[in-house]
C-alpha cells in the first residue's frame, strides 16, 4: 500500500539522518563512499546557521512520519487538509534533497553514501504520499448501524496497521543504528589509536598539536588547508602535515605528495603545499606524466634546486608510503583526517570549530 511506501521512506530517512547526526557530533562512523562523507562534512554547506545539516533531515522525516500517522485519526490539521499538507511536506523535502545532492556532485565534488540513502528515502516518501488515499473523510457515509460499526472497525484496523508498521520498522532500524554505531568501538572501522609521533614531518606554528592526514588532490583538503595555516600563524596550533594520498580515486595524489616531500627536504614544503592546493583544478585531471611535469614547474616557481628536488623524489616516496600505511593501519575513513592533541577530531572544520577544539585541548593540557 502507498502509505507503507511513504512510511518506509520516512523511517529510512530518519535512520540515515540520525546516523549522520551522530557522525557530525563527533561519533565514530562508517562512510559508505570512501572519503565522500568526510569531504561533504568538511564543506561550507555542512553546518547551515551553525547547525549540523543532518539535524534538519531528522526533524523533517520525524514530522513526515507524524503526519502520516495523524492521517489515520483526522482529515485536517489547523484547517488544512492533512493529505495535502503531507504531500506538500514530502514534495518540499524531495526538492531540497535533490538540490543538496546537486551541490554534492557539482560543487563539493564528492558523494556521501548516507546522504544518498536519505535522498532515496525522500523519493519513497514523496511517491508514497502522492499515491496514498486519505483514511478519514473519504469513506462513504454509512446508512445503518451495522455499516457504521463495520466502518469503525475497518478504520481501527487501519490505524492499528499503521502504528504497528511504524513501531516495528522503527524498532528494527533503531537496532540497526545501535549496531552500526557500535562497530567502530570494536575497532573494525575506526582509528585503532592516535598517530605515532614522527620526527621529520612538516610542521608550522605553536600551540596544541594538530596532525592532519591530507591528500593534495582532495577538494575538502584544499578548503581546510588555509584554515589550518591561519591557525598555525596565529599561534593556535602546531600543524603537522602527514600524507594520505587516496590513490584509488585520485590518480595524481601520490605524485603530488612526493613532490611536496621533496620540497620539504629543501625547507620549502609550505611554499609548494600552497601552490599545489591553489592549482588543484589545473593538475587533477592531467595524465600522470603531464602532472609530474606540472609539479616540477611549480617547484621551479618556488625557487628550488630542481636537480636536488628530482633526486629527493625517491626518498620522498618512502616517507609518503610510510604515512599512508600509518593512516591505513588506523583505518582512517578519508581525508582530511585531523587529530588534535592525539584525539581524532570529528567536528566542523570551520575556523571557529577548530579554534574552539584547540582551545579546549589547550585547557586540558594545562
Amino acid at each position: 500500500m502507498s502509505w507503507r511506501l511513504a512510511l518506509i521512506g520516512g523511517l529510512l530517512g530518519a535512520f540515515a539522518s540520525a546516523y549522520l547526526l551522530v557522525d557530525y557530533l563527533g561519533g565514530d562512523s562508517i562512510c559508505l563512499t570512501g572519503s565522500g562523507c568526510d569531504e561533504v562534512r568538511a564543506s561550507a554547506f555542512a553546518y547551515p546557521l551553525g547547525i549540523p545539516m543532518p539535524a534538519f533531515g531528522l526533524v523533517f522525516y520525524l514530522v513526515a512520519i507524524g503526519l502520516l500517522l495523524a492521517a489515520g485519526y483526522r482529515s485536517s490539521l489547523a484547517g488544512f487538509p492533512l493529505r495535502l499538507l503531507t504531500v506538500a511536506w514530502a514534495t518540499t523535502g524531495l526538492l531540497i534533497s535533490a538540490a543538496l545532492t546537486g551541490i554534492e556532485v557539482f560543487v563539493i565534488g564528492s558523494l556521501c553514501g548516507w546522504c544518498l540513502l536519505s535522498a532515496a528515502a525522500s523519493v519513497l516518501l514523496a511517491v508514497g504520499a502522492l499515491r496514498a488515499r486519505p483514511v478519514i473523510g473519504a469513506e462513504p457515509a454509512a446508512r445503518t448501524a451495522q455499516a457504521r460499526r463495520r466502518a469503525a472497525a475497518s478504520l481501527a484496523q487501519e490505524r492499528q496497521r499503521r502504528t504497528w508498521f511504524t513501531v516495528t520498522g522503527g524498532s528494527v532500524l533503531g537496532l540497526a543504528l545501535v549496531v552500526l554505531l557500535a562497530i567502530p568501538s570494536l575497532g573494525i572501522a575506526s582509528p585503532s589509536r592516535p598517530p605515532a609521533t614522527v620526527v621529520g614531518r612538516a610542521s608550522l606554528g605553536s600551540g596544541p598539536e594538530l596532525v592532519v592526514f591530507s591528500d593534495f588532490q582532495c577538494p575538502a583538503c584544499a578548503r581546510v588547508a588555509p584554515i589550518l595555516e591561519q591557525l598555525a600563524n596565529e599561534g593556535s596550533a602546531t600543524v603537522v602535515y602527514r600524507y594520505f594520498p587516496l590513490n584509488q580515486i585520485h590518480a595524481n595524489a601520490d605524485a603530488a605528495a612526493r613532490a611536496a616531500e621533496a620540497a620539504r627536504q629543501q625547507g620549502r614544503f609550505w611554499d609548494l603545499h600552497d601552490r599545489l592546493f591553489a592549482t588543484q583544478a589545473s593538475w587533477s585531471d592531467l595524465p600522470p606524466g603531464q602532472a609530474s611535469a606540472y609539479f616540477e614547474q611549480l617547484a621551479r616557481e618556488a625557487g628550488m634546486d630542481i636537480a636536488t628536488w628530482r633526486s629527493d623524489l625517491t626518498r620522498a616516496g618512502e616517507i609518503v608510503s610510510a604515512d599512508a600505511s600509518e593512516a591505513q593501519r588506523m583505518k582512517l575513513p578519508g581525508t582530511p583526517s585531523i587529530f588534535i592533541s592525539g584525539a581524532l577530531y570529528r567536528g566542523s572544520t570551520s575556523l571557529d570549530g577548530l579554534r574552539a577544539a584547540l582551545a579546549a585541548a589547550g585547557r586540558q593540557g594545562t
